[in-house]
């Protein structure tokens, strides 16, 4: 039984395993909920991968589960199993199936990758086909920019010959080149005082950090924007903390310099205003020239083993991918079809996983 045959053929039993893993909520935040998943993945990859799991544990978020199968050359898969959706969201949206769509919380974003990446793993396996060193790993923090595992993915990636992620396609292309993510928070420092009797005395931490969110405003620089604040107690109370949080998108580390130094260089309404700047940066996913051929030798494979025309695209959105391109070639985005990530409308094209297992499948061993 060929690889597609092997798929369609436990088409119901994926389907069935997708709604297992989507029925675990797996919010970024929530340590207990992460942790209960683990239980049942470790489980999971030991019945049928025939695996003991090492568990890399964490202090403050989920634990990272890695994988390892064969010997030789190293092939990384890179997924995560954290969502964006806080715990009952699934009594809002429970796993469903509508025609040739399955919608669930974190459906698309990447509970459907993780079970495409375990039947491609449980095909090799039942076929004893190991030429090569398979390390999966499954991190929990790749919403929140994976803060614990960015280390972890890091040192794995060194030594790997090829990665390969499996975050969801973008209406079937994969991802060969990313934006640089990440954010910028500001924390200002002010002093409290009566708004009415005693204005003066304080020092307006909403006012100075509204300053520097319109000051970045008026520079025109692109690829970052204010998208959260936080500030004040009580209308009568001038307030003495505020909080500003920004998104920014990248191509380069200039643009994150010239944005620093913009920031940094901004003055203050209220000299006796103190401002701490805090960045996370998660860097772009380069195309390099391996990581090119890479993606045509997997267009190769998808016209001649599957008759699929695969194609390729850029991106803003970041994945742990970013992490891996300077180390060696990556391929991103082999996971779901389907569209709505981080939405309410998350869906995935049911029939889709069967082929796109196949040709993880068929790189891995091509590869």
């Amino acid at each position: 039984m060929n690889p597609l045959e092997y798929m369609e053929k436990n088409k119901k039993n994926m389907i069935n395993d997708l709604r297992t893993v989507v029925e675990f909520e797996t919010p970024s935040y929530n340590k207990k909920l992460l942790d209960k998943f683990v239980d049942f993945i470790s489980g999971y990859l030991e019945e049928n991968l025939k695996c003991v799991p090492e568990i890399i544990k964490s202090d403050n978020t989920g634990n990272d589960i890695k994988c390892t199968l064969g010997s030789g050359k190293k092939i990384l898969l890179l997924t995560h199993y954290d969502t964006v959706f806080s715990e009952g969201t699934l009594k809002k949206r429970p796993f469903r199936i509508e025609g040739e769509k399955a919608y669930g919380p974190g459906i698309f974003d990447m509970k459907a990758g993780i079970i495409q990446t375990l039947y491609a793993l449980k095909y090799i396996v039942e076929h004893s086909e190991f030429n090569r060193q398979i390390v999966l790993l499954m991190t929990s923090d790749e919403e929140i920019e994976s803060g614990f595992s960015k280390d972890i993915i890091i040192e794995n990636a060194r030594d790997a010959e090829y990665v390969l992620v499996m975050e969801p396609s973008l209406n079937g292309k994969l991802k060969t080149e990313r934006m640089g993510v990440g954010t910028v928070k500001l924390t200002v420092h002010g002093k409290s005082s009566h708004a009415g009797l005693d204005p003066e005395k304080g020092v307006n931490a909403i006012i100075e950090a509204a300053n520097i969110i319109m000051e970045v405003k008026k520079s025109g620089i692109a690829g970052i924007n204010f998208d959260v604040i936080r500030g004040g107690t009580r209308s009568n109370v001038i307030p003495d903390l505020c909080i500003a949080e920004a998104d920014l998108r990248f191509r380069s580390e200039r643009m994150v310099s010239d944005i620093k130094n913009l920031i940094e260089n901004i003055k203050p309404v209220n000299p006796l205003a103190k401002i701490e700047t805090e960045y996370n940066i998660r860097p772009p996913m380069i195309k390099t020239l391996k990581s090119q051929e890479l993606f045509m030798r997997a267009r190769e494979i998808a016209h001649e083993k599957l008759n699929m025309n695969l194609e390729e695209t850029s991106v803003a959105g970041g994945s742990d991918g970013n992490f891996c391109s300077y180390y060696a070639p990556v391929l991103d985005g082999l996971g779901a079809v389907g569209d709505g990530a981080h939405s309410e409308n998350e869906f995935i094209y049911i029939n889709s996983m069967p082929e796109r297992t196949a040709l993880l499948y068929y790189l891995i061993n091509d590869l």
